[in-house]
């Protein structure tokens, strides 16, 4: 482990994390001479790759929010508590003691009666339907005990309209 310094750190993961397989070994001997040995060993391309991606993209997203998480730490801090005015009613966001967590409470999430509004409206469509299943239920019983069926009624004026519409 003491020579995995600088660019072959990627080759020292790979060999940590890579399982030794079992391959045959093939012999050239085309040229005439002694016969060298070609030993095949998979590719290690496509295991930079995805970790010079990961460690990219998490620099990308990482640095910026680690910058900005230290800014907000150091400058601003968590809140204090202070007597609140007679009168005042605190926003739903004030309560959070951190401001990062006041920023997403804020802009990001919705409001506790925001939140009360959208399960109240869940649970009256919910009821609707139930309501719904009932009076289909007691139509369906209705139906069964007075003999009715699923027919249609085409109602005629009078028994000439008939023949002369099979003419």
């Amino acid at each position: 482990m003491a020579n995995c310094v600088g660019t072959n750190l990627f080759r020292c993961i790979n060999r940590i994390l890579s399982v030794p397989t079992v391959s045959r070994v093939q012999i050239k001997g085309m040229s005439g001479g002694a016969t060298r040995k070609f030993f095949p060993h998979a590719s290690t391309y496509t295991d930079r790759r995805f970790l010079r991606r990961a460690m990219f993209y998490a620099s990308l997203t990482g640095v910026p929010s680690l910058a900005v998480i230290t800014y907000v730490n150091v400058f601003y801090g968590e809140a204090e508590l202070s007597e609140i005015p007679e009168g005042y009613v605190p926003k739903h966001w004030e309560y959070y003691p951190h401001p990062i967590s006041r920023f997403i409470a804020r802009y990001l999430k919705a409001s506790p009666q925001q939140e009360y509004e959208k399960q109240a409206h869940v649970m009256e469509l919910e009821h609707a339907k139930s309501v719904a299943r009932k009076q289909e239920r007691e139509i369906k019983r209705q139906m069964r005990k007075r003999g009715d069926g699923d027919y249609k009624f085409i109602p005629i004026k009078n028994s000439l309209q008939v023949l002369s519409n099979n003419d």
